[in-house]
């Protein structure tokens, strides 16, 4: 508590806002490893700490937030958060969380918390016993459904599967309820649901068996319906994801779903096995898989594979995107590990590690490191790349990072700075928010995480400032974690997030039960990617080539609002120019460009077309 006059003062601005240098932690603590447990999810896990702190204290929030509810039940995800914010449209928006306030452990009263903001204002905060659905539930996860419908699932029930709850018109009415039937000797849980195509009328839902006896394999499961959830397909493995290999790593909120149109992303990540991610662009009668960082140790095991170096790999926690042209953006925590004793129940690791690392489509996977490839995603080497956006940073600008001389609070998404969320808008702009270890800011015992936001005004090219989110006074003693940008923005980015007053998981017995509080806030887009480079709304558009792949010549439609200086320029994936047509002055109106790409070898390119002093990237395949 020592920090606290320092932390007041820093916080009187609306938020903070520090630079791009990484200032690293001192030798002594990144070198400092731990024995832990390995963690293996259950859909039931009733801790042996059953007290309860009674004593609540009300908080004010920062004048950008609002609180629209609350929990006893703390632990909303055990890795990657799913899908808990809905925004329409038309500015409405729709949150869920995991509600619990009676009789902790077990919480009979346990569901999804449910709040709709109507364009106007948040409706009340639901209490105990207001939940969605009409049994003792967990994990929900919403979408838009039809015309002006949404959809909730969530697991629970008797038998244990996977519940829907659908209503024709968000925010008011009785939900309907139906179930998704389990296959053969599975129990479903953790779910995420997401919708595309026409009216959000194609469903996608996807879950993980967590029967007791199939604990030895974990088993991950895809369903989808045409007809907005009339119908459904049945249960079977993701398309193009081999459960034969990674049977053995995918489990509880290893993965996530986001979509864009008719366009689909379902992404896998964990410290146990490839980060991945298959995607659609027809509503899911199609995919391809691509593998964005290929694990070491193939089908890993921690019973059975013994790793004696110390392993750079992803945190458990990740997040993706697709921005206008379809192509996915991720993010990711990092964390560092080893398991020199398979079987034994625990592993080591390196506690003080830390970086939130990004990653999209138009780059190369991240390719084996040569000298190490437990070093592939050393948070050095991607620092270097630019493929390192976040990092702990320094608050009171002594030049050191001070966590030290307290304890540190980790989650089972493992990283100091963790859970991160990314948003990609019309512009191409991405937004990313994540929890983090922030020195200056603690209780005593422990240094609190608080959320940071970061940007790139260029599709994830350049990074400008951080920018500390709650560093409001009223947040002086909050722990903030759990973020989620919704999936779509205006002039302002929304996201919500959990915060209370002590850091851990009441239902991991790292403290004793109390209030969460699920906060509202948003930020205005020039606040955080800064008004020196706000692109203007762009004065021309590039059409998908056609066809596309390209066996010899393709065309794409140029649209110009007025007149302008216009050249086109193709690249292959080495970044090597091998078209190049020169600028000439073109009239407003559409004009459809011929490339010849007969004499090039087969693979990815990319066509740029720079229209007066603007920009837009096209990606096409040559077969």
């Amino acid at each position: 508590m020592k920090k606290f006059l320092l932390s007041a003062i820093v916080m009187l601005s609306a938020f903070a806002v520090i630079a791009q240098q990484r200032t690293q932690l001192p030798k002594e603590l990144y070198n400092k490893s731990f024995e832990t447990e390995v963690i293996v999810p259950a859909k039931e896990y009733f801790p042996l700490n059953n007290t309860v702190n009674h004593t609540v204290q009300s908080r004010g929030l920062a004048p950008i937030e609002e609180e629209i509810g609350g929990t006893w039940y703390d632990l909303q995800a055990n890795a990657t958060l799913g899908n808990r914010f809905q925004r329409w449209e038309d500015g409405t928006m729709a949150a869920v969380w995991t509600q619990g306030y009676n009789s902790p452990p077990g919480f009979p009263d346990r569901g999804a918390g449910y709040n709709y903001f109507d364009g106007t204002a948040w409706g009340s905060i639901p209490g105990p016993g207001q939940i969605v659905e009409d049994v003792r539930s967990g994990w929900p996860s919403i979408a838009a459904l039809g015309e002006n419908g949404e959809i909730v699932v969530s697991h629970g029930g008797t038998p244990f599967g996977i519940n829907v709850y659908t209503r024709a018109n968000k925010g008011t009415g009785s939900w309907i309820k139906s179930s998704l039937t389990n296959p053969p000797d599975r129990e479903l849980t953790w779910p995420r649901v997401a919708t595309t195509g026409e009216n959000n009328m194609v469903v996608h839902v996807i879950a993980a068996d967590q029967n007791p006896a199939n604990l030895a394999q974990s088993w991950v499961y895809y369903n989808r319906s045409t007809d907005g959830g009339v119908t459904w397909q049945g249960w079977e493995y993701p398309p193009l994801v081999d459960l034969d290999f990674y049977a053995y790593s995918i489990s509880a909120d290893d993965y996530m779903i986001n979509t864009r149109g008719d366009n689909i992303v379902i992404s896998f990540s964990s410290q146990t096995f490839d980060m991945f991610f298959i995607k659609s662009t027809d509503n899911g009668e199609t995919w391809e898989k691509t593998v964005v960082w290929e694990h070491p140790y193939p089908q890993y095991s921690f019973d059975s594979v013994a790793i004696n170096d110390t392993l750079w790999s992803p945190d458990n926690s990740h997040s993706i995107a697709l921005d206008n042209d379809g192509m996915a953006h991720v993010v990711f925590g990092l964390f560092r590990w080893m398991n020199t004793d398979p079987g034994s129940g625990s592993y080591q690791v390196w506690w003080y590690t830390d970086g939130i690392a990004y990653w999209n489509e138009y780059m190369e996977p991240f390719q084996t490191n040569p000298t190490n490839p437990h070093w592939t995603l050393h948070a050095d080497l991607l620092y270097e790349s630019g493929n390192l956006i976040g990092w702990l940073q320094d608050v009171n600008g002594d030049g050191e990072i001070s966590i030290f001389d307290l304890e540190l609070m980790n989650y089972r998404s493992l990283g100091l700075s963790t859970m991160p969320t990314i948003h990609v808008d019309d512009l191409n702009r991405v937004f990313v928010i994540y929890s983090e270890t922030t020195e200056t800011f603690d209780d005593g015992t422990y240094y609190y995480k608080k959320l940071w936001a970061r940007a790139s005004p260029d599709g994830g090219t350049t990074w400008g400032d951080f920018h500390h989110i709650t560093d409001d006074i009223m947040h002086m003693f909050d722990e903030c974690i759990y973020p989620q940008i919704a999936a779509t923005s205006d002039d302002y980015i929304y996201y919500h997030y959990q915060a209370d007053e002590t850091p851990g998981i009441a239902l991991d017995d790292e403290h004793p039960y109390q209030l969460n509080r699920i906060i509202f806030g948003k930020l205005e887009k020039p606040e955080i990617v800064g008004t020196e480079n706000i692109i203007p709304q762009t004065r021309f558009a590039v059409h998908q080539n056609f066809p596309n792949p390209v066996e010899s010549t393709t065309h794409f439609i140029l649209e110009l609002v007025g007149q302008a200086q216009v050249s086109v320029e193709v690249y292959n994936l080495m970044g090597q120019k091998v078209i190049t047509n020169n600028r000439k002055l073109m009239n407003t109106g559409q004009h459809l460009i011929q490339l010849d790409m007969s004499s090039f070898a087969p693979g990815m390119y990319f066509y740029t077309v720079k229209a007066g002093n603007e920009t837009i990237t096209r990606k096409m395949i040559v077969e």
